[in-house]
């Protein structure tokens, strides 16, 4: 359990460190900065960090074994559920009170997501980084923690999915994103488990991460924070056969990763 301590410490730390030395380098030396470089630069550095003191320390440690199983199947379900999950949770998440909604970087993130760099880190860096601490470090900590006081493995493994998920939803800062978060960490950790590698994850956290982009991309007018309606030119009957045909791809999805050996 010191380890999980001792990673999440490091998670938050890193994050905190990278984001006051970055802001303060720019008032001091780029005073006429533009916020949103800054809090770029602050974003790809916190995950570079991160990334390269987990991989560096062995905290998460990196196999090419699961690669090379060659385990084509399981990675297009993965993708398929992925694109599958998005927009229910999305959906789902519009039921959540106002009060509970905290955006302490919403404009700044819309910014950095209509361009490529930013597209960059926040779609493919912040997913790795994340899937590193979380499933491969984390996880593995806890199972490790439990198998040595005896408990059973099924236990343990749920156990590790669970405040995986916990955590992972907590550093999320926005109360509403929670209830979304631990679902989707108890998914990701449950792939993880299954098939010992963070890369089933990376590929489902780097859709979801990729969707605001898209949609920055295809609706530039229309805000990131949108109800799904707003796609929709206020249509809920377009709304509910939306979610209807993603549950026919993320079902069947779930349905063959549950299957999958």
């Amino acid at each position: 359990m010191k380890k999980t301590i001792l990673f999440l410490f490091t998670f938050i730390a890193l994050q905190l460190f990278t984001g006051f030395a970055t802001n303060t380098i720019a008032k001091l030396w780029f005073p006429d900065a533009d916020p949103t470089i800054t809090l770029l630069i602050s974003l790809a550095s916190c995950s570079i960090a991160i990334i390269a003191l987990f991989l560096g320390l062995k905290w998460c440690p990196v196999s090419r074994h699961y690669i090379r199983t060659k385990p084509w199947g399981t990675l297009i379900w993965s993708a398929l559920l992925g694109i599958g999950m998005i927009i229910p949770i999305t959906w789902a998440q519009e039921f959540i009170p106002d009060s509970w909604r905290i955006d302490l970087i919403g404009d700044e993130l819309t910014k950095i997501l209509q361009t490529s760099e930013g597209y960059f880190v926040v779609c493919l860096l912040a997913p790795l980084s994340e899937e590193i601490v979380f499933r491969g470090a984390i996880i593995r900590a806890i199972l490790k923690w439990k198998s040595e006081s005896g408990t059973s493995k099924v236990s343990a493994e749920w156990l590790a999915i669970v405040v995986s998920a916990l955590l992972f939803a907590v550093i999320h800062a926005n109360p509403a994103q929670i209830p979304a978060a631990i679902v989707f960490g108890i998914l990701l950790g449950w792939l993880f488990i299954k098939t010992g590698s963070i890369v089933p994850g990376c590929i489902i956290h780097w859709i979801n991460n990729s969707f605001a982009y898209v949609m920055l991309k295809i609706f530039p007018t229309v805000p990131i924070d949108a109800h799904l309606a707003d796609y929709f030119n206020g249509n809920q009957m377009a709304v509910a056969q939306a979610v209807i045909a993603s549950l026919f791809i993320a079902l069947p999805s779930l349905y063959q990763l549950i299957k999958a050996r």
